[in-house]
């Protein structure tokens, strides 16, 4: 048995002794609530603000208090009408009108209409720092007609805009027209239309969110309550599960089958289906060794991604493809592709020639230096507590130092991690990347100077703080067509810059980890039955769960 293994094996059963000898009454009555695992947090602070920038806002505040106007579904490919039933362009796809539920009430009784809607977008509008993704840079008026129409009109043509106006959380405007600062508003006893709005108890270590008494789905939730216990690790998540005090995890397990399923192959269940996203090596384009493309490709060809799967994610999922776009994804593959470049493979003879030729040059001890003389020396920061990233930024970091780059991996709690993503303070980092109906939204995370921040302003989206001219013309001519051809031609185009400039270091397909504990709640998403991912990190299709998730 190799050590690591050792280890955790004895941790697990360590913890199990621990977990079994220390139930107490209030575990046990906590069980009329669905104990989730999504976020590693060692306390919890009470925000939930859904206009808040990702990672400050306490889960489920954008699926579950709050809720969208439409849903995109990953597993079936559509969207589900939500808080609105319908829409359309008009004029030439320069506006959209959304016709909103009538029969909705907010958790405090008052109703919901297009006004509640037209609010929301125009309070962004007014606090500019809400406006994560920009809307207000292609819409001109956002109006409600009636109590059931919201009308968009764009300032340009934007279709692309509809998965962003779709997915925004909406708030309650009785509520929120008497809040001087929305931008630091935390919200703590938040009015949502959500299936679960009741913040009944608040800790730094556990809390509980209650049904919402006049939601609007009848008959749902089936489910009391949600109950949110601080879990650091994935280690401890696992203990968690094992011991029957967690119900649903989006967490990674290593050896799950052995690990996790055979103690109770009746209950314990996991589905890790490919989602066609990637996680990647973000590098910062705006550190003086990063700028160069050179490097960046020098780095990705040091990687072994073949290793990187087998010891970081046991190969639960594959190497990622140099155009960034994996796994169900791969279909947008442009015809051309096996002609571009492909710095994802595994060379590091061909790393150490370019990093030559680029001027860092090895000492006798083969340490490379920078041209001003400095050691090359790199940082990987990582949620801590995350051992699938650990561990694969381990194998990264003993890949660079075979062609002489010193990486040291750093480990941050969830909420200090991605506040250094969001404000450009990493060199090296792994994260996730925008998720979409099509690579357009990949593409335009990586390369829009619409999303370019200054290192230290916080970005939703383009941590890696890189730019390109050609893409956002390709950008531009992408958010005005709805002809299905001229869509695939210039994803095409948009790949072929993307493997030119490798702004960012693709490294696997993204699994959509996620276990579950069926004996006291039942009718989660399977592969036999995959009405939705079962993974609670995918907001807000989540809400899928929330809703349909029984008691036994």
């Amino acid at each position: 048995m190799r050590l690591d293994n050792m280890r955790f094996t004895l941790m697990v059963a360590f913890g199990l002794i621990v977990f079994n000898g220390c139930k107490s009454k209030e575990n046990q009555n906590a069980r009329r609530g669905l104990i989730i695992f999504q976020e590693s947090q060692i306390s919890w602070v009470r925000n939930f603000n859904p206009l808040s920038p990702a990672g400050a806002a306490r889960w489920p505040t954008s699926a579950g208090i709050y809720e969208p106007l439409f849903i995109y579904n990953s597993m079936s490919g559509e969207y589900v009408p939500w808080l609105a039933l319908d829409y359309k362009w008009n004029k030439g796809n320069n506006v959209l009108e959304m016709v909103i539920r009538d029969s909705i009430k907010w958790s405090d009784g008052n109703p919901f209409s297009a006004e509640d809607v037209a609010f929301t977008f125009n309070l962004k509008r007014k606090h500019r720092a809400l406006d994560v993704r920009d809307s207000w840079g292609y819409l001109k008026e956002v109006v409600a007609t009636s109590d059931t129409i919201v009308r968009f009109e764009f300032k340009r043509i934007y279709v692309p805009g509809f998965d962003a106006l779709a997915s925004q959380s909406i708030v309650a405007k009785h509520i929120w027209n008497k809040i001087d600062d929305p931008v630091k508003y935390s919200n703590p006893n938040p009015v949502g239309t959500g299936p679960f709005t009741e913040i009944i108890r608040f800790d730094s270590q556990l809390w509980e969110l209650g049904k919402n008494p006049n939601y609007w789905q009848k008959g749902r939730p089936h489910i009391n309550k949600l109950i949110f216990p601080t879990y650091p690790s994935n280690e401890q998540v696992t203990l968690a599960l094992l011991s029957g005090n967690l119900d649903w995890a989006g967490a990674f397990i290593p050896a799950v089958d052995r690990v996790f399923v055979s103690k109770d192959t009746e209950h314990h269940k996991y589905w890790f289906p490919l989602t066609g996203h990637t996680t990647f090596l973000h590098t910062n384009t705006k550190d003086p060794v990063l700028s160069d493309p050179r490097v960046r490709k020098a780095i990705s060809y040091a990687i072994d991604r073949e290793l990187v799967v087998k010891v970081g994610m046991y190969n639960y999922t594959e190497p990622a493809h140099v155009s960034g776009v994996s796994g169900p994804m791969s279909k947008w593959h442009s015809p051309y592709i096996n002609q571009s470049e492909d710095w994802t493979a595994y060379d590091p003879e061909k790393a150490n020639i370019i990093l030559n030729d680029a001027g860092f040059l090895k000492d006798e001890k083969g340490l490379r230096y920078t041209q001003s003389g400095l050691p090359l020396k790199l940082d990987i920061i990582i949620v801590s507590g995350w051992s699938d990233w650990i561990r694969s930024a381990q194998v990264v970091s003993q890949n660079l130092k075979k062609i002489g780059i010193k990486a040291t991996v750093k480990t941050y709690d969830f909420g200090a991690w991605i506040s250094r993503m969001q404000k450009g303070e990493f060199e090296l980092a792994i994260g996730w990347a925008e998720k979409g109906t099509t690579p357009y939204a990949l593409y335009k995370g990586m390369m829009s100077s619409e999303y370019l921040k200054p290192i230290g302003e916080t970005a939703d989206v383009n941590w890696h703080r890189f730019s390109d001219a050609s893409a956002d013309s390709l950008f531009r001519k992408y958010e005005q067509t709805s002809n299905q051809k001229e869509i695939t031609e210039i994803i095409y185009e948009l790949q072929h810059l993307f493997i030119e400039n490798a702004p960012s270091l693709p490294l696997f397909a993204e699994p959509a980890w996620a276990e579950c504990n069926t004996k006291y709640f039942t009718n989660f998403p399977s592969a036999d039955n995959p009405y939705a991912t079962l993974s609670p990190n995918y907001y807000p299709e989540n809400l899928f769960v929330l809703v349909n998730v029984q008691s036994r």
